[in-house]
């Protein structure tokens, strides 16, 4: 965790990215929403076959990489099995249907392919505060979704007959939910990287921290019990009680893409197996 420094999105991506050094020389790898570029442009000095993809391509800013039109709530337009690398950053909060994001991500990346996935920290404790206060992003300074501060507009793309509602931060999401949309869609948790701690969660944390371990050790408690996942168990409640959640600004989240298919379809045979053992379900009134 870092307790000073900037807490500019964009330069801890660009640290993570640098990191990484040499590996990305040569990478083909995709940015979107890519935005005015300033990550392109860092792909594109590290030696990575950039392609760039955005809502609003115009205020596209860096020079020598190619930028295409791509709405991440649709779609994307681009080929399966393409990237080695993919950075999503600071726009799935805008999108609903987040589980198609990670889907569609996942099919344009090569397999052992790279996620890296950032997002303002719905799971911090100051996000925790300002929901059970007001449903606010942030109490005091900021309204709840509204249809006044919630919803932009997107310039008329070609062939459109009007232009596209584009959403703030209207759905934004904490570290589990993702966690799990990434799981189904294919993905492995490779690394939570760090980003600048929240100094709202900071004074919280000592107030709220005991209570938060309890809560997380019976609840996983109770789950290892019904379900006999103690391996699941722990991790969550690992990730449950874990301080970077807690008291960062972003998630920055790295993702490796799976071999084979993606999880879901596994998983939620488990599941539904697993309710028709506990609870009988009779599997025959489900057929047509």
């Amino acid at each position: 965790m870092r307790f000073t420094g900037t807490k500019e999105i964009k330069e801890h991506v660009q640290r993570l990215l640098t990191a990484k050094g040499s590996r990305l020389s040569g990478a083909r790898a995709i940015d979107f929403p890519a935005g005015n570029g300033v990550t392109s442009t860092s792909l594109k000095n590290l030696g990575a076959d950039v392609l760039a993809v955005d809502l609003i391509p115009e205020l596209f800013r860096a020079e020598g990489v190619p930028v295409i039109r791509g709405d991440l709530s649709g779609p994307f337009p681009c080929a399966s099995d393409t990237f080695e690398l993919a950075v999503c950053q600071e726009g799935i909060e805008h999108v609903g249907n987040q589980d198609h994001v990670l889907r569609e991500f996942a099919r344009i990346l090569r397999t052992d392919g790279t996620l890296i996935l950032t997002t303002p920290n719905y799971s911090n404790l100051k996000s925790k505060m300002s929901y059970l206060l007001c449903e606010s992003e942030a109490f005091g300074r900021i309204m709840p979704p509204n249809e006044k501060d919630s919803i932009w507009l997107a310039p008329v793309a070609a062939g459109e007959a009007a232009p596209r509602l584009y959403f703030g931060h209207t759905f934004l999401t904490g570290f589990f939910r993702l966690r799990l949309f990434a799981k189904l869609a294919g993905f492995e948790l490779v690394k939570i990287h760090e980003s600048r701690v929240n100094s709202t969660s900071l004074l919280l944390f000592p107030l709220f921290y005991p209570f938060i371990v309890l809560s997380a050790l019976k609840t996983s408690r109770r789950f290892r019990r019904k379900s006999g996942e103690h391996k699941l168990s722990s991790e969550l409640f690992r990730w449950m009680i874990d301080p970077r959640l807690l008291l960062e600004n972003h998630l920055i989240l790295e993702f490796k893409k799976l071999a084979g298919e993606s999880a879901s379809a596994l998983t939620a045979g488990s599941v539904l197996g697993t309710k028709a053992r506990t609870e009988n379900v009779d599997l025959g009134s489900f057929r047509t």
